[in-house]
């Protein structure tokens, strides 16, 4: 009698995963969709590459805005200066941000951890380049500096379980105060802007003035040949 042995069932593999870049822009429509969602599903732990590299894609994006912006008012200088500081100030800020909502989060008693507040930080981060984009409209980056508090207040209660009334208090409070000083700063900034344009347009007047009169005089002062 023949043996007729089955051959081996392999193990099914397992699907493939997408990538870090390719989950960039669907993690970027859930954080500013839902961030309720989003948050409370975020792990904890899991290593700094991931966020920190979503967090560096949305600094770049931000660049990118902000250096359109300056070659559309044929500025290369704030080009230049759009994707050099735009990026290092962003991941300075990203290491700060890390420290305060650490410390903020511990004194609302809530089970912070360094990682933790990082990938706060650094999810919150998907705002940015619609931040860069609301700067065309007057008074428009106020309400997404609005929207990024609740952002930030919603994942501080989902992943420090932070008690929520307590939350709002305080860090809804600490918001209202920095809304109110980008409101007055936005106000005192178009009022006084076009003024010190006026003002340098003038000096610039005055100086070159300046420069023909100071020219006439020597050209009276040299002896003819």
């Amino acid at each position: 009698m023949t043996d007729v042995s089955e051959p081996p069932i392999s193990p099914a593999l397992p699907p493939p995963q997408g990538s870090s870049l390719e989950d960039v822009l669907p993690t970027m429509i859930e954080v500013l969709t839902d961030p309720r969602a989003f948050f409370s599903s975020m792990p904890r732990e899991g290593g700094y590459e991931t966020p920190g590299l979503f967090a560096g894609i949305m600094l770049v994006a931000n660049a990118v805005v902000a250096g359109l912006f300056a070659l559309l008012h044929l500025n290369l200088f704030g080009v230049v200066a759009a994707f050099i500081f735009i990026p290092l100030f962003g991941a300075i800020g990203l290491a700060i941000g890390t420290i305060i909502v650490l410390l903020l989060s511990r004194a609302l008693r809530g089970e912070a951890t360094l990682e933790s507040s990082f990938r706060i930080m650094a999810y919150s981060a998907a705002l940015l380049p619609l931040a860069a984009v609301a700067r065309l409209i007057p008074y428009l980056p106020i309400l997404v500096e609005a929207y990024g508090i609740y952002i930030f207040i919603v994942a501080v209660i989902a992943v420090h379980k932070v008690e929520e009334q307590r939350a709002w208090t305080v860090l809804g409070g600490i918001g209202v105060v920095l809304l109110l000083l980008a409101l007055l700063g936005t106000i005192t900034s178009r009022r006084v802007g076009p003024k010190l344009e006026r003002l340098g347009h003038e000096l610039e007047r005055n100086a070159e003035q300046l420069k023909q009169a100071a020219e006439e005089m020597r050209q009276q002062r040299t002896p003819p040949p």
